[in-house]
């Protein structure tokens, strides 16, 4: 590989734009004594004139030190954001982290965040300095020590008419709470008379008396749904099995169950003697 090429394929493969002695680190081993740092420099401003690479101005005018990446500014500018947000320990002020930019990226800051932000990639907290945290900070996380000591007289205060005081620990867990996650919804439980309905309504559009177990989990989901409640196949199985072996029931096997969906197979009721029933009818 020539080194033009070779420097193509190193500012490709990097989202970060690239100082000129980068790049020669990582074309020297494939174009090996060609990589010098004036001919990558050479090669560079002419690929940047042909518009092939952007060339991104840096350093000051006394010591430039520029940039190059194929990408575009806009794209470069998140790169180099978002290096520096999570390469930081700490929050940092906007305004500081726009003077970290080249100045010739700087004018793209505000999009940058704001798509930073929107990926939650970044978190923006308002105020006359907009911190930028790296995440979502946790409440307690934006308490100094000045807040702190507040908190602590407010709570002298009040645990003198509580009946169990309240410690600095018990306000931070409060603070930190995440929200309740949504109850799960429990599995409904029909009865015989829910299965006698349901076979009634399917036996009059059926040619045969034999009903498939997935035709009957359809309507339980149905009944359940109306109820706020979840189906579940091993409630179904189980009320069925339950009726076989009592003889309510009889049941129709399936000759192949390893030729059904995994849904249907989770129906199947194990039979006393053969393959488990797939299809089934009341005796009484």
């Amino acid at each position: 590989m020539t080194l033009e090429p070779a420097i193509l394929d190193a500012v490709r493969r990097s989202e970060l734009p690239l100082k000129p002695a980068e790049i020669v680190k990582r074309v020297k081993p494939t174009v090996g004594r060609a990589a010098t740092p004036k001919a990558v420099v050479a090669a560079l401003e002419s690929l940047a004139a042909a518009g092939v690479v952007n060339r991104i101005a840096a350093g000051t005018s006394s010591k430039p030190r520029p940039l190059f990446t194929s990408h575009s500014l806009e794209n470069a500018t998140a790169a180099l954001l978002n290096d520096a947000v999570h390469a930081a320990k700490k929050e940092q002020q906007a305004v500081k982290l726009k003077a970290k930019l080249p100045e010739g990226l700087q004018p793209l800051f505000d999009a940058a965040l704001t798509r930073l932000v929107a990926a939650g990639e970044a978190f923006v907290l308002p105020g006359a300095k907009r911190l930028v945290y790296a995440r979502r900070p946790q409440p307690s996380e934006l308490l100094d020590a000045a807040l702190r000591r507040s908190l602590q007289k407010v709570l002298q205060a009040v645990n003198s008419v509580r009946t169990q005081p309240a410690s600095m620990d018990d306000l931070i867990a409060w603070l930190d709470a995440q929200p309740p996650a949504p109850p799960i919804a429990s599995a409904s439980i029909p009865g015989e008379a829910e299965l006698r309905a349901w076979y009634d309504l399917d036996r009059i559009r059926s040619s045969t008396m034999m009903i498939p177990i997935p035709q009957t989990f359809a309507r339980y989901q149905a009944w359940s749904a109306e109820r706020g409640g979840v189906a579940d196949s091993q409630v179904l199985r189980s009320l069925l099995e339950t009726l076989y072996n009592n003889g309510h029931l009889l049941l129709e096997p399936c000759e192949r169950p390893q030729d059904l969906p995994d849904h249907e197979r989770a129906l199947l009721v194990p039979m006393s003697l053969g393959p488990p029933g797939y299809s089934w009818c009341w005796l009484s």
